[in-house]
């Protein structure tokens, strides 16, 4: 052999060996687990790649090693009873699978013209995270379909950053009777707002925000509504996870349906028209409805509960008839349960002692404070009123002055319905009742829960000539504040033109403050030292 074929066979090994070396240098080794939603390890699941030989088997405790292969490629992992799900290849690999679910292939595909019913329970549904799949469940190019949940019947999402049913270009929907929720285990979510005492800036709040809701989430920071990823309008991205978001279709029902969003849009639409919800509840959503160029939309006897904002539409066509509204950020009082039964009135001032009276009421829960500020103010935003004025002491904590017997039924009657629970105001048994510190009491104070007045009541010796904030003085033994001084409370009227009035004020001394006195007044008189508080109950 001559030197220059010896030379040439030399100089191609090396490349060879070069090439080889580099091919090894861009593999890399990739093993792991494969498990399932609850973390319990899978065996047999059949790990493929789309463009190499090499494959793997997870063993009995859900590991597999595919040893090293170009990281380049998309793996594919498939075990009987599980959505197939995609990867890119990495080394130490945590693989989750989600189970396959009945409901969510019949409702995937189900067939013009059918009518599909829903089992009673729970069904949990999972994203198709083939190729970034939004959604759980899809309603697409079909007409004339109907998905009826039976008696408590309830579609579950697992994850958050997804649609849960998402109708495409359908016509002739009917949705009823059905539960469709995310699940959420944290709830974290439920409260979407940020303080100023949290953070001092908005990119403080921001960078808050984004800690506790993640990337793609709405949340207030003094007093608006933005999105972890900077802006306000929702619509500069669609796909925010929606309960239910109807895409280019039309004349889609939904009846007796409860959406629970838990932090994300109950309704969403887009490009649609001829949409009707009735009798349904828009539950725990960051907006009940976001829609936009959509028409004839309406939303009919239905309640739209605990939302940090109502809707947010643009370019639509939208009727809200007879339907209550439930906000988040609307602030509602604590009340306190008071357990009815007999109260001895027994004046032992009197030598001898005279034969004891008997003070009876029965049950009902009392609002723990004074109704405030923020709790009426609330009401006012819901019913569009004119807000009360405050003196110019400040509002927030402090307890609501300057609104009428009348101010205060219709604040009860709003609650009513926004709780479901009927609330009105206390007679003056109840009152007198709760303020001894009902079943609890014990002792015949002169005040609500002390026989001293500073304890417990704000009055003309220790105020500045105004209200003070609630709760900052001791409650009486069932935990109820300020039942002596701050302000009078309205009690339930007894005619038509008269009222009592009950606890005393900041404006008055002692002897007013006293549990057992009152004040008779006309109902249409009302003034800065007098507010209420509410019960609940027949």
């Amino acid at each position: 052999m001559s030197q220059f074929i010896k030379n040439t066979f030399l100089f191609f090994l090396s490349l060879l060996l070069v090439f080889t070396n580099l091919y090894a240098i861009n593999k890399i080794p990739v093993l792991g687990t494969v498990e399932d939603v609850n973390g319990v390890l899978l065996s047999d699941a059949l790990i493929t790649l789309s463009r190499q030989n090499n494959s793997a088997v997870s063993n009995r405790f859900g590991e597999f090693d595919l040893g090293r292969i170009f990281p380049n490629d998309t793996m594919y992992v498939m075990v009987d009873g599980f959505q197939k799900k995609e990867f890119m290849p990495s080394s130490n690999m945590r693989i989750k699978l989600f189970p396959k679910s009945i409901i969510q292939e019949k409702i995937n595909n189900v067939r013009n013209g059918q009518t599909l019913i829903i089992p009673p329970g729970i069904h949990f549904v999972y994203p198709d995270f083939n190729v970034d799949s939004t959604c759980g469940l899809i309603i697409s190019n079909k007409s004339n379909v109907t998905i009826q949940g039976s008696e408590k019947s309830e579609i579950r999402l697992l994850k958050q950053d997804a649609d849960i049913l998402h109708i495409f270009k359908s016509n002739n929907v009917i949705i009823k009777n059905l539960i469709i929720s995310y699940e959420d285990l944290e709830k974290r979510t439920k409260n979407f707002s940020i303080s100023r005492s949290q953070a001092v800036d908005f990119p403080d709040a921001l960078a808050l925000a984004k800690n506790l809701y993640g990337e793609r989430s709405f949340f207030k920071y003094d007093g608006s509504l933005h999105h972890t990823r900077g802006f306000k309008e929702p619509f500069i991205e669609h796909n925010l996870a929606n309960v239910v978001n109807i895409v280019n279709s039309s004349n889609i029902t939904m009846e007796g349906v409860s959406l629970s969003g838990y932090g994300k849009v109950c309704l969403a639409g887009q490009n649609s028209r001829n949409i009707s919800i009735n009798n349904s509840v828009l539950n725990n959503g960051i907006y009940g409805t976001v829609l936009e160029n959509c028409q004839n939309v309406s939303v009919t006897e239905s309640i739209i509960s605990d939302n940090v904002e109502l809707y947010y539409h643009k370019n639509s066509d939208v009727n809200y008839v007879d339907n209550k509204i439930k906000i988040l950020g609307y602030h509602i009082p604590e009340l306190i349960f008071v357990e009815g039964g007999s109260i001895e009135m027994l004046d032992e001032t009197i030598i001898p002692p005279p034969k004891p009276t008997y003070l009876i009421s029965g049950s009902f829960k009392m609002s723990k404070k004074e109704i405030t500020f923020d709790e009426y103010d609330s009401f006012c935003l819901a019913t569009g009123r004119g807000l009360p004025d405050d003196s110019e002491w400040g509002r927030g904590a402090r307890p609501v002055i300057n609104i009428s017997y009348d101010d205060a039924e219709l604040y009860c009657k709003w609650l009513s319905e926004l709780t479901g629970k009927k609330v009105r105001l206390p007679n003056v048994t109840e009152w007198e009742f709760a303020a001894r510190g009902g079943l609890k009491g014990g002792d015949d104070y002169a005040y609500s829960g002390s026989s001293l007045l500073e304890p417990v009541a704000w009055c003309k010796y220790n105020t500045n000539e105004m209200t003070e904030p609630v709760g900052l003085k001791a409650p009486n033994e069932l935990g109820l504040f300020d039942m002596s001084g701050n302000v009078f409370e309205y009690c339930s009227a007894t005619n038509d033109s008269m009222i009592v009035l009950k606890g005393g004020s900041w404006a008055n001394s002692g002897v007013s403050c006293r549990v057992a006195d009152e004040v008779v007044s006309s109902i249409n008189h009302w003034d800065d030292n007098i507010g209420f508080r509410i019960v609940q109950g027949d």
